[in-house]
């Protein structure tokens, strides 16, 4: 090349056998770096071929994803993260060209463009998992995730003020109509996720505990269309389950599970959110998600207005709710609750008489 005097050459590992190769420079002091990085990536076995990461990203994500060996509920949240959060801004570049810089800058949009700082972790989690296979396959030399700056994530205890109210829960259950209403119930009075309340079936509830066994995911079969289907729970293997207090005021209820969609089949997840989002629209309600109804059951629960944790010490409460929840850690059970280590025990129940079971409302949970 024009102006590029000085030239390297070296073999890939193999010894003799290796590929030559060759890169020129044209200042002597860059070739002699080049030459001994080399040398040294290769003694050290961390040699990585500069052609290897010529792919785009969007090819890369695609080929990870097929082959990669998780649980179904795993794979499809990495599979929509990447398709719907990062392929649209990295994915045509090169996995090798992607810097620190990028991934930043990738968090920066997410932030613009309103996602939650846990939602950003989730993403990153799965993007770091790319890119540390790329490590381990010998496409790229570092992660680019590991480089970046993360945004803090401060623990931030819910603001219990700013949690669904139980005559809003009673309204937004009574708006969702009785078909979808016990879903609703069951994450308001059990703590459970939008998946799992889909996923309990009357025989799980037996002596007032649900076994909870399983979740519904929305999974991509071999033929790409996605379709609902049980799968485990998260952080457990297949034929694992956890146990949770019921209240007696969800047994009307039971002759109504498991759910269905209107015609018959089993609901995706999206099915709740969205008629919960029209419910809220029409109520004019503040802007809750469904999992607000799991923090104001954590909220009960750790802060003793719960008849099954009256009688745990506060490191008991958050042990055995982080055991009924399924959280992966007890920390986490801890940050995702609001604690309000001042607020004494109510004399509320989770046990009251509930109404006809068409109509059948928990009076309190």
């Amino acid at each position: 090349m024009s102006g590029k005097r000085w030239t390297v050459r070296y073999r890939e590992l193999g010894g003799r056998t290796g590929r030559q190769r060759e890169k020129s420079f044209v200042r002597k002091k860059d070739a002699v770096d080049f030459a001994t990085k080399m040398e040294g990536d290769k003694r050290e076995k961390i040699y990585v071929d500069p052609d290897a990461g010529k792919v785009s990203l969007r090819r890369y994500a695609d080929d990870w994803l097929a082959k990669k060996t998780a649980s179904a509920g795993t794979l499809e949240s990495y599979e929509r993260i990447v398709r719907l959060h990062v392929v649209p801004h990295l994915g045509s570049k090169m996995i090798s060209q992607v810097t620190a810089a990028d991934i930043e800058g990738l968090y920066a949009s997410w932030r613009r463009d309103g996602a939650a700082l846990n939602t950003i972790e989730s993403r990153h989690i799965a993007l770091s998992a790319l890119f540390s296979h790329a490590v381990r396959h010998r496409r790229i030399p570092v992660n680019p995730t590991t480089q970046a700056e993360k945004l803090e994530n401060p623990v931030i205890p819910v603001d219990d003020r700013k949690l669904p109210s139980f005559d809003e829960i009673t309204a937004i259950a009574k708006e969702i109509g009785p078909r979808l209403s016990p879903a609703v119930w069951l994450m308001t009075c059990c703590g459970l996720r939008i998946g799992e309340s889909l996923g309990v079936f009357p025989e799980d509830m037996r002596d007032g505990t649900l076994r909870i066994r399983r979740q519904v995911i929305r999974y991509k079969d071999t033929t790409g269309k996605y379709t609902p289907k049980y799968a485990p729970l998260k952080h457990r293997k297949e034929g694992e389950w956890r146990d949770i207090p019921v209240p007696a005021s969800l047994e009307p209820f039971i002759d109504r599970l498991p759910i269905r969609n209107a015609s018959g089949g089993m609901p995706y997840p999206d099915l709740l959110r969205k008629s919960w989002d029209r419910a809220i629209k029409r109520l004019e309600l503040p802007a809750y998600n469904p999992h607000d109804l799991r923090h104001r059951w954590t909220t009960a629960a750790l802060t003793n207005e719960c008849p099954s944790t009256r009688c745990l010490a506060g490191s008991d409460i958050v042990r055995s709710r982080s055991r009924w929840t399924g959280t992966a850690t007890s920390r986490r059970t801890a940050r995702s609750a609001a604690v309000r280590s001042s607020r004494r025990p109510s004399g509320r129940t989770c046990s009251h008489q509930a109404e006809r079971p068409q109509h059948a409302v928990p009076t309190r949970c």
